[in-house]
């Protein structure tokens, strides 16, 4: 079978990384600007984020067999390749700018064909999420050295923010929905016939259309409730983001 491949460069994901960090340097150094700066500086943390986290599926789909991931251009961090119709990185950055959810969209297209063993498809499913995790923890690190080294209020907030963004997209991409990588998790340790059922209800995607909903407008305090629960276990102070937040939502 051909494999679609696609022109990939880590250039694009230095250019973001470039733009994160000037972004960053203007929110230290333009604390008048904070509104701006801090929803720029999230926006791009929140694109980094989703590249690791889809980087994470294909790098794990790599190691379980499937070469097509590296054919399309998916080990190289670049955004660009992550953008498969609206539902991936357009769609989570318009969710999180506009509703404050963080939830990363599929994008990396894997063939289950070419892993050879169930649990790998769980593991291949659990990775997204854990680099979401990862990266929370990274930046909420970078805050504590910020914070201690009397970085301007402004910037270490914004990077609790970011961190939070995180720690909220590692929770809901763990619930067991069809669409989300919780879901994905556990189907392919279902047996038959209960794994054939969950692989039809994942190929409708207003379950998660309709998930997202029911989130938005009746799930928050249950999502903030298992936010408390991870952040308290992992130690995680997140009290910064609230300051951040009404910065980040500079035009209300």
């Amino acid at each position: 079978m051909k494999t679609e491949t696609r022109p990939a460069t880590p250039l694009n994901f230095i250019v973001l990384l470039v733009l994160f960090g000037a972004s960053g340097l203007v929110l230290w150094m333009r604390p008048e600007v904070s509104g701006v700066a801090t929803f720029g500086f999230v926006v791009l943390g929140w694109v980094i984020g989703l590249c690791l986290h889809e980087f994470g599926h294909a790098a794990s789909a790599a190691a379980f067999g499937d070469y097509s991931v590296k054919a399309r251009g998916y080990l190289t961090l670049d955004p660009v390749v992550y953008i498969n119709g609206p539902n991936s990185i357009v769609l989570p950055v318009l969710i999180l700018v506009l509703g404050g959810i963080a939830l990363p969209g599929a994008a990396v297209l894997i063939r289950p064909d070419l892993i050879r063993h169930r649990w790998q498809s769980s593991l291949i499913a659990l990775a997204g999420p854990v680099m979401s995790l990862i990266f929370a923890l990274i930046s909420y690190g970078a805050a504590q050295v910020a914070f201690a080294q009397a970085a301007p209020d402004v910037f270490w907030q914004a990077l609790i923010l970011l961190s939070f963004f995180n720690l909220m997209a590692f929770v809901l991409n763990l619930l067991p929905i069809p669409g989300f990588d919780g879901f994905g998790v556990i189907t392919p340790l279902l047996p038959q016939p209960l794994r054939g059922m969950a692989e039809r209800l994942e190929r409708r995607p207003w379950i998660s259309l309709l998930a997202l909903v029911l989130i938005f407008l009746f799930g928050f305090p249950l999502i903030y409730a298992l936010l408390g629960l991870v952040a308290g276990t992992l130690g995680l102070d997140l009290d910064g983001m609230r300051p951040a937040f009404d910065r980040f939502t500079f035009w209300n």
